[in-house]
């Protein structure tokens, strides 16, 4: 199977590597820069599960394009638009798939809209990962590194696209990093994004960790009240969130004494973009959609554009 990733930072550059690692047949699309410093140095890992250096083969925006069978994305949501542009040129060239690896679930129906409903799977991605200086990822301890991915709903009741979803299936299965195939993938894409807007809400809104938040008087109501309408807004959309899925979500984002943040958290303290819109913001017109009341949520969002307002304006 032939993968093109396109970024090899945190994400890219770590699955991408293990793939590599299993065997895969991998090519990372990145920017100038990326691409003299991947020359020179390789792909470097460090991590608990075990460091390495590699090889690899990098193409850069310049490229006419390539067939590929998968063409991982693994950007933020603001880039989705570059992205998509990196990735055109080699979706065209053949008739492979791509994989988004990004949170939430807005960005689905625009890379259906822009490639087709059935060249496009569900994926997400589990990994605390970042690039050091030197152009390194570094994997931090923490969660294991893990992929789901699969069919949307409507391609599993059209019994499409069976055979590319097995055969990366099988790529995977070699690597080390967990990797699971969930279908219809909607299911893992809500479960996921219920976490995400309940810690990106409560951690931003508050400007702190999650110990510092369940320190103060109220703040462990609160993150379970975030949780709770986030999970509502997934039932509401026909995809309940698992019982014991929310209660082990419920103890992480209570968890005293935790150090655990969102990453977006981090995007607002260094100054920079983030994913509020794609995360809370569509989160809140889903609900508004769907009748579900999200008071913590609008909240939340509107903290965020707010932040998103003051950093344009400076």
């Amino acid at each position: 199977m032939k993968v093109l990733v396109i970024g090899a930072g945190g994400v890219g550059g770590y699955f991408g590597g293990r793939l590599i690692e299993a065997g895969a047949d991998v090519t990372f699309l990145v920017r100038e820069r990326r691409a003299k410093q991947l020359a020179e140095n390789g792909l470097v890992i460090k991590s608990a599960v075990a460091d390495a250096t590699l090889p690899v083969r990098t193409l850069t925006s310049a490229d006419p394009g390539q067939p590929f069978d998968v063409v991982i994305l693994t950007c933020k949501s603001y880039d989705l638009g570059s992205a998509i542009e990196a990735a055109a040129p080699h979706m065209k060239a053949g008739g492979g798939l791509v994989l988004p690896l990004l949170n939430g679930m807005a960005h689905i129906d625009v890379l259906r809209e822009r490639f087709g409903r059935d060249r496009v799977l569900g994926g997400l991605c589990g990994i605390f990962a970042t690039l050091s200086p030197a152009g390194e990822v570094v994997q931090m301890a923490g969660l294991a590194p893990r992929i789901a991915f699969g069919r949307f709903k409507d391609q599993v009741e059209r019994t499409v696209l069976e055979e590319p979803a097995a055969a990366f299936a099988r790529t995977c299965s070699s690597a080390t990093f967990n990797s699971k195939r969930v279908e219809p993938i909607e299911q893992g894409l809500w479960e996921k994004w219920v976490v995400l807007a309940a810690m990106a809400g409560g951690t931003c809104l508050m400007r702190g960790s999650v110990g510092s938040i369940v320190a103060g008087t109220d703040g462990k109501a609160i993150m379970e009240e975030l949780i709770a309408e986030s999970a509502a807004v997934a039932r509401a959309a026909g995809y309940p969130p698992a019982e014991e899925y929310l209660a082990t979500a419920r103890g992480i984002l209570t968890a005293a004494g935790s150090d655990a943040t969102a990453s977006m958290l981090r995007d607002i303290r260094k100054g920079g973009a983030t994913e509020g819109d794609h995360i809370v913001g569509e989160m809140l017109r889903r609900a508004r959609e769907l009748g579900v009341p999200t008071p913590l949520l609008r909240i939340a969002n509107a903290h965020l554009q707010t932040y998103e307002a003051e950093r344009k304006k400076g």
